[in-house]
């Protein structure tokens, strides 16, 4: 899935895409190696993480900037 461009936000479904712990990525199939082939995780798929990763997502997704994450509650 290719990154909006600079000025748009990224959907929740592409800050998914990128925050995904690269573990999950399944190995590329020998018929499609050197090919610029990208996973692309769907609601069929299912996690277990571990404390650190979960950890590790919030992490990144804190570097991408606060407009990347939603706001629960009230802003005034």
């Amino acid at each position: 899935m290719p990154p909006p461009p600079a000025n748009d936000p990224l959907t929740d479904e592409q800050l998914a895409q990128i925050l995904i712990p690269k573990r999950f990525v399944p190995p590329t199939p020998p018929e499609h190696e050197g090919k610029n082939m990208v996973y692309v995780f769907d609601s069929e798929d299912k996690f277990e993480l571990t404390y650190d990763e979960l950890v590790e997502i919030i992490s990144k997704a804190r570097m991408a900037g606060p407009k990347l994450i939603p706001v629960l509650g009230t802003v005034n």
